[in-house]
């Protein structure tokens, strides 16, 4: 299984209107590239969505990086030119201009390409390289604000696992947490097998899961994101992840329609590798959004601030799966 370091995959999709009990798609496909195109998930936005996804080129144009103690060492960076390396490990891009309140917005939060969704999706890849054949494949969205819980900005991902070409299992991730599903044949979905617990308050409650992933048009799994928030769910409808002391719930509904494989950007990803060109952007090591702030009443009671710092740039070790390969 070899794949170029980068492919721009930009697809015309054409909807036929089949269902997916209908068209009974095969779970195994040729190969990699095959698999990663047509089991990109189809992510609904929420119809009252005003903080879209965006690239990451995007985010550049609007930042600057910043150090621990808010000391400008760069402006104007882009993934050709982004500083790099451990000594970012500290540093995190800052919105421009600064905020000047926790709560406060700017107009470049409101994300790039609403309607219709066309922006990238991230999608890194592992090859075990085991008796086994397992590949694991993680799509990423970047969204340029987050609203109501993990505010500022957010990665957020799908994985899928991949067993001698064939589809086993996928996971969602909701903020902090997500659950894993195994790929039923007969059924033509993925069924529930475990879940995360909730960590983003100090009183730790259990999600209720959606028990099912659905696929349509072929076996793009559908998605729903929480309107503001951007937490994954495969299921519509509200879902209250945390009860007490205080209550968040996700809204999700079927709004925007992003068929994230009209646009992947697909990196067989080594964390030990040196990027140059395009993915240059991969070595750096910082926070994606500024400092968090506003935290002296709200973090006692909800585990989170008003501004939250933005995340770190996911990388695909350690795996949303166990690897139970027997040689690995």
């Amino acid at each position: 299984m070899v794949l170029s370091r980068l492919l721009k995959l930009l697809l015309v999709v054409v909807v036929s209107g089949a269902t997916a009990e209908a068209s009974k798609p095969d779970p195994k496909l040729k190969n990699l590239q095959d698999i990663i195109e047509a089991w990109a998930p189809l992510v609904w936005l929420h119809p009252e969505e005003v903080f879209f996804p965006s690239s990451v080129d995007f985010h550049f144009q609007h930042t600057e990086v910043k150090t621990s103690n808010e000391t400008v060492v760069q402006t104007s960076p882009d993934r050709y030119t982004v500083l790099t390396g451990p000594d970012t490990s500290d540093m995190h891009l800052n919105s421009v201009p600064d905020l000047d309140c926790p709560d406060c917005l700017l107009d470049w939060f409101a994300g790039e390409n609403a309607t219709p969704v066309k922006v990238s999706t991230y999608v890194f890849i592992r090859d075990y390289n085991d008796s086994c054949g397992t590949v694991d494949v993680v799509y990423r969205s970047f969204y340029p604000y987050n609203y109501g819980k993990d505010v500022c900005v957010d990665w957020e991902h799908y994985s899928i696992r991949i067993r001698n070409n064939k589809v086993t299992k996928c996971y969602v991730s909701v903020h902090s947490f997500g659950a894993s599903y195994t790929w039923n044949d007969t059924t033509n979905n993925f069924q529930f097998l475990e879940g995360e617990e909730s960590r983003v308050a100090i009183d730790v409650i259990n999600v209720t899961y959606p028990k099912t992933v659905e696929v349509v048009e072929g076996f793009h799994a559908e998605l729903f994101s929480a309107n503001g928030s951007h937490g994954l769910w495969s299921q519509l409808g509200t879902h209250e992840y945390v009860h007490f002391p205080i209550h968040l719930r996700d809204q999700t509904e079927r709004g925007y329609p992003w068929r994230t494989w009209e646009n992947l950007e697909v990196v067989n990803y080594d964390p030990d590798t040196e990027y140059e060109g395009e993915l240059h952007y991969l070595g750096y090591r910082g926070r994606w959004g500024n400092l968090k702030r506003g935290c002296e009443v709200f973090e006692v009671v909800s585990g989170e601030c008003i501004l939250d710092s933005g995340p770190g740039f996911w990388r695909p070790w350690p795996s949303d799966f166990p690897n139970d390969c027997p040689d690995f």
